[in-house]
C-alpha cells in the first residue's frame, strides 16, 4: 500500500511539481497548534514536557546517548581496526561552532524523541569532506520526493532553502504512514498524556481554590448568610483563627482531597504509560520498579532502547559522511562501555573478564581509564597463571617436563623414594 502510494505521489510531482504529503502538512499544523484530546487539555511536545516522567524520559535516552564515545573503524584482514587520523574525528569531537558534542547528540536525540524525526545540515568544504554539522528544529523541515529523489525543504531563517539527501542527516522515529518521516511519540499517544496533564491541572484547582469546602445547614432562617459565609472563607483561607456559628448552624465538608479523588493513582498509573511509550524502566525515573532486578532492568535499557537508537544514528551518519568507498569498509559506532564508568565494579569485573578470558588486552582497558600504557601490556593474557599467550608452549613444556623428572625421582630402583633415605 505505501509503495502504491509513493508511485501515485512521485507521478503528481511529475504533473504538478513536489508538494508535501497531508499528513505533512497536518504535522505543521500540530507542531504549532498541538493536538486537542478528549481530556480537554492540548498537547504539544512542551506541554508534555511539563510532565517530569516525560521530560526525565526524553533527558535519560538523550544523555546516555551523548555520553557514549562515538568511533570510526575500519574492516581489516584482521578484524576491525579503530580509525583515529581522519578529519570525520574532528567533526564527532566539534559538530559546529557553538555546541559540543554532548550538547549536540542531547538536543539531536531530543528532537527525535518529542517530534520522531531530527535534522542537521552537513557543510562540506571544497573537496567534499563534511567539516560541520548544524542541527535544525524539526518543524523547519519537510522531506518530498521529486522525479524519484529525496530532497529537504527548509524553512528555518539561516539554513532557508531546498537541500539534497545527502545534505541533510535525517534521524527517523517510527514510520507507519509515511516512510520519508517518523512519527512523533507524543502525537502518537496525546490521548494518555492528555489524561495527565488534566490530572495535574485538576490538582492544582483543588488547591488553588482551597482544598476544604464546607456546605452549610440549618433548620431556621439565618440572619445574615453572607457574612457567616465571608466569615468562614476568612478561616479556611488563614485570614482568620476561628469563627462563631450562629445557634442551629451544622457544617459539613464537601470536597474531596487529590488523593480521595484519585490523582495520585492516575498520576502513578500516567508514570507507568510514560515509561512504556519511552522504553525507560522505572528505576530511572524514580517511580520504583517493575517487580523485576534494576541490573536486569538496566540491561533491558541498554539493549532494547539505547541500542536500537545507536544503530539509527550509526547507519545515518555513515550513508551521508562516509564517501561511497569508504562505506563498504568503514563505519561508526557508538561504544557502550561509556555507560559502565558510573559504576566502578562493573568496569573492574568487565576488564577483570576480558584480561583473564584472553578478549581484551591490558593496556586496552587502561585506555578505557585514561591511563598510559606499559611495555608488556600489549600482550594478551591466557587464564593459566595469567601468562602471555606466546609463552604457553613453552610453559605448558616445562610443566610436563617437571612433572616427569619428579615422577621418576619418585619411583627410582634403589627404593630411596624422595632422597628420604641415608
Amino acid at each position: 500500500m505505501q509503495l502504491a502510494n509513493l508511485f501515485k505521489r512521485e507521478k503528481r510531482e511529475q504533473q504538478f511539481g513536489a508538494l508535501p504529503f497531508v499528513g505533512d502538512v497536518i504535522g505543521s499544523f500540530y507542531s504549532l497548534l498541538g493536538r486537542y484530546t478528549r481530556s480537554g487539555q492540548t498537547v504539544t511536545s512542551n506541554t508534555a514536557l511539563s510532565i517530569a516522567s516525560v521530560h526525565r524520559s526524553i533527558e535519560v535516552i538523550a544523555n546516555g546517548i551523548a555520553t557514549m564515545n562515538l568511533n570510526i573503524y575500519r574492516e581489516t584482514v584482521n578484524g576491525k581496526e579503530r580509525v583515529t587520523r581522519s578529519a570525520l574525528n574532528q567533526l564527532l569531537k566539534t559538530p559546529n561552532g557553538y555546541q559540543t558534542s554532548f550538547d549536540f547528540w542531547t538536543y539531536v536525540m531530543a528532537q527525535l524523541k518529542m517530534r520522531g524525526n531530527s535534522y542537521a545540515v552537513i557543510k562540506r568544504d571544497n573537496n567534499f569532506v563534511p567539516i560541520e554539522l548544524h542541527p535544525i528544529m524539526s518543524s523547519f523541515v519537510r522531506p518530498y520526493l521529486s522525479n524519484g529523489m529525496l530532497f529537504y525543504k527548509i524553512e528555518d531563517p539561516i539554513w532557508e532553502g531546498k537541500y539534497s539527501s545527502y545534505e541533510i542527516l535525517h534521524f527517523k522515529g517510527l514510520c507507519t504512514d509515511d516512510p520519508l518521516m517518523g512519527k512523533s511519540p507524543i502525537a502518537m499517544h496525546a490521548e494518555s498524556l492528555g489524561i495527565d496533564l488534566a490530572a495535574m491541572s485538576s490538582s492544582a484547582d483543588v488547591y488553588k481554590n482551597g482544598v476544604l469546602k464546607f456546605l452549610l445547614t440549618s433548620d431556621r432562617k439565618i440572619a445574615d448568610p453572607t457574612a457567616l459565609r465571608q466569615s468562614l472563607d476568612d478561616v479556611v483561607n488563614g485570614q482568620r483563627r476561628s469563627t462563631v456559628l450562629p445557634e442551629g448552624v451544622k457544617m459539613e465538608r464537601m470536597s474531596l482531597s487529590p488523593q480521595e479523588a484519585m490523582y495520585i493513582e492516575q498520576r502513578k498509573f500516567s508514570v507507568e504509560e510514560i515509561s512504556r511509550i519511552f522504553g525507560v524502566p522505572l528505576s530511572v525515573l524514580n517511580a520504583g520498579n517493575s517487580g523485576t532486578d534494576v541490573e536486569l532492568e538496566m540491561q533491558q535499557f541498554y539493549a532494547q532502547t539505547l541500542q536500537p537508537e545507536a544503530e539509527r544514528l550509526e547507519q545515518e551518519l555513515s550513508k551521508k559522511l562516509f564517501t561511497e568507498s569508504d562505506r563498504a569498509t568503514h563505519e561508526f559506532k557508538f561504544v557502550f562501555n561509556s555507560l559502565m564508568r558510573a559504576s566502578a565494579k562493573s568496569r573492574a569485573d568487565y576488564y577483570n573478564a576480558g584480561i583473564r578470558g584472553g578478549w581484551l588486552r591490558r593496556n586496552e582497558a587502561r585506555y578505557m581509564e585514561d591511563l598510559d600504557k606499559f611495555e608488556t601490556g600489549d600482550q594478551m593474557l591466557v587464564q593459566s597463571d595469567l601468562l602471555t599467550a606466546d609463552k604457553l608452549d613453552e610453559y605448558m613444556t616445562a610443566k610436563i617436563e617437571a612433572l616427569q623428572a619428579q615422577a621418576a625421582k619418585n619411583n627410582n630402583i634403589t627404593g630411596n623414594n624422595n632422597d628420604t633415605q641415608s
